[in-house]
């Protein structure tokens, strides 16, 4: 896999150029260009993160509302595949392939001849500052573009047709949103946007029963029977954006599940993560020191994820992925926010809190340094400085405010 930090800096330095350029060829070839007014066909652009994909859901159910007679393409990384398919949003994919210098190359170029086979009308670019989708767009002949314009690069006017403004001051579901208003409403004000966002929420998914079954399956060959409450830890995070940063000190993980199972003896801790990170979460497991905590990184398929979020009474999650996957099956969640703040990525559900250093340090990074440089230096060189200042006691007071507030387990209990 290509690394991201190598990824964005070629988007930096390549992109950059490119668009400038593509941004002089658009103004001098508009005197030609014929407006487009409909559309029977839409390309939504997101490549990082599966959990961005999940925030984004929403945007495409309004897209494909207030367009359903379009035809709604969506065009991400290879790996986002099964993400995609579960949702069930979009008709069809495309895929750029980042395993490789040269996969990517063959594959952004098929990609491209994609749209211009297909005569996509509209793509709407949800990355808030890489440049690869509006070189992509461009390149595969689509005529209009929307996306998020940023004032540091102002060759975006020119390129993008429907400019958005990113708002720091509301979640990224939101953010995401306003650019399919602007799209269905023409608003620049934003004066309606409260009840066009109210409409649109995640979509919830039901694991089938043989999913589920799996799942529990699985949980019995560790030793969980069906009755036995169960809590996930996830003390994983992407290994692009400051992983150290991003988590706790290893043992309050596990500190935490000791209280969770002082709190109630008759559950289980699963801690999960990917199979290249199950060294760590090994580790992390074995500071809880009690049998009743279990690793399953590596060891579900992201179907069998899903289950198992369906039937968990509570999640504690660094702020990641699976925790904004787990908003899908309406699982009670903690989210823990180290380096990024909760009021743009905090998890949505019916029971869920989040937890944050009260620090000035929060963000450590953004949209708007690119999310590479941290007060002048590299993020690699950022340590856990702000997670240090989150106690077990602040997480388990959340965790008990959760449970307490009619969440899974409080309903087994009244039940």
């Amino acid at each position: 896999m290509l690394d991201a930090k190598l990824m964005r800096r070629v988007d930096l330095l390549v992109g950059n150029t490119l668009c400038k350029a593509l941004a002089v060829g658009k103004r001098l070839s508009a005197p030609f260009a014929k407006p487009v007014t409909t559309y029977r066909k839409i390309a939504v652009m997101k490549f990082f993160g599966m959990g961005s994909i999940v925030v984004a859901s929403p945007t495409l159910k309004a897209l494909k509302d207030h367009f359903p007679d379009a035809e709604l393409h969506f065009v991400t990384f290879k790996q986002n595949k099964e993400l995609l398919e579960i949702l069930g949003l979009t008709d069809r994919h495309h895929f750029v392939d980042n395993s490789s210098p040269q996969a990517f190359v063959k594959s952004t170029l098929s990609v491209a001849r994609a749209l211009r086979r297909e005569k996509i009308d509209l793509v709407v670019d949800l990355e808030f500052f890489a440049k690869f989708p509006l070189v992509l767009s461009s390149i595969g002949s689509v005529p209009k573009k929307a996306g998020f314009y940023l004032t540091g690069e102002p060759w975006r006017r020119t390129l993008l047709d429907v400019p958005g403004w990113y708002n720091s001051y509301y979640h990224t579901k939101d953010i995401f949103l306003s650019l399919a208003y602007l799209i269905t409403k023409d608003d620049f004000y934003y004066t309606d946007f409260e009840a066009f966002s109210a409409k649109y929420k995640y979509p919830r998914l039901t694991p089938s029963e043989h999913e589920v079954a799996a799942v529990r399956g699985k949980l019995a060959k560790h030793g969980v029977p069906a009755t036995s409450k169960i809590f996930v830890v996830n003390p994983n995070t992407s290994p692009e954006l400051a992983p150290e940063a991003r988590k706790w000190p290893i043992e309050r993980y596990g500190e935490l599940a000791r209280q969770l199972l002082v709190d109630q003896p008759d559950a289980h801790v699963v801690f999960i993560g990917t199979k290249g990170e199950r060294e760590y979460v090994e580790r992390v497991a074995e500071g809880a020191h009690d049998p009743r905590c279990l690793v399953m990184a590596g060891d579900l398929s992201l179907r069998e994820l899903i289950a198992l979020f369906s039937i968990t009474d509570l999640l504690v999650s660094n702020d990641t992925g699976p925790m904004h996957l787990a908003c899908l099956t309406d699982t009670p969640i903690v989210g823990l926010f180290f380096a990024d703040t909760p009021a743009l990525f905090a998890p949505l559900g019916s029971h869920v809190a989040s937890v944050a250093p009260k620090l000035y340090s929060i963000p450590l990074f953004t949209v708007y340094n690119g999310k590479d440089i941290v007060v002048g230096r590299p993020t690699d060189t950022i340590s856990n400085v702000p997670a240090r200042t989150v106690s077990v006691r602040q997480v388990m007071e959340s965790v008990r405010k959760v449970l307490g507030e009619g969440g899974r387990l409080s309903a087994r209990v009244t039940n």
